[in-house]
């Protein structure tokens, strides 16, 4: 039986793959995914639950992103969960800016599923990449706002 690093690392090699059906094979049916990102900004941001949930998430992340390098480096571990450090540079595709950075990720696990997933990254960065430069000139219109944050 793998411990809990060598499962969530798994679950990186599938997504390297592109096979997300073995990462959602891992999760519990009643998964909290959450991204520390603001929806009402980014798509892929905010909170969601179950497996469709999870789905929605990457749907979202490979309509927006294009991956250069996603590098999970440190695995840190206790008796339920795995925290892992890691770095990515990818290119927005909306905007064609470019996010070089670390994020954090949080895995809780209890009887071999994933129960919570949380995404934390440079939103500041994130945001300007999305939107092509300085965050402090966006504007989202309240009805958009409202829509994404429609999951």
């Amino acid at each position: 039986m793998m411990n809990n690093v060598e499962f969530v690392k798994s679950l990186y090699a599938a997504f390297t793959r592109g096979d997300l059906d073995t990462i959602f094979a891992a999760c519990d049916p009643n998964i909290e995914w959450i991204s520390n990102s603001d929806p009402a900004l980014i798509p892929w941001g905010g909170e969601r639950k179950g497996i469709d949930g999870a789905r929605s998430f990457f749907r979202e992340v490979a309509a927006h992103i294009e991956y250069e390098s996603f590098q999970p480096r440190d695995f840190l571990a206790g008796a339920d969960f795995v925290t892992v450090l890691g770095h990515t540079i990818a290119r927005v595709k909306p905007s064609g800016g470019r996010v070089d950075g670390e994020w954090v990720h949080l895995f809780k696990i209890e009887n071999g599923k994933v129960v919570s997933f949380r995404d934390y990254g440079d939103t500041h960065a994130v945001v300007q990449a999305y939107f092509g430069g300085d965050i402090h000139a966006v504007t989202v219109a309240p009805s958009e706002a409202t829509a994404r944050f429609q999951h």
